[in-house]
């Protein structure tokens, strides 16, 4: 049982150091300095406004329950 538990410690000491290791992916720069967006896809896009619409809608639900409490405590 202890050699068990030694070897599963020296594995993860070893994967930690191999992750620290690991050298980071090179950072593409853009021309203009990232100044400008990239083009999102179709699909991406219609995402993206589903996501605002249920952001609103959130949003407008809140304004709702602070709006009823607020009439309650009156």
């Amino acid at each position: 049982m202890v050699r068990v538990v030694g070897v599963i410690a020296v594995v993860l000491a070893a994967a930690a150091a191999h992750a620290q290791e690991r050298p980071q992916p090179p950072r593409v720069q853009q021309p203009d300095g990232g100044a400008a967006p990239v083009p999102l896809s179709n699909e991406d896009a219609e995402l993206v406004k589903e996501l605002a619409v249920v952001e609103r809608l959130e949003l407008l639900r809140n304004l709702e329950l602070f709006e009823q409490e607020k009439e309650a405590k009156k």
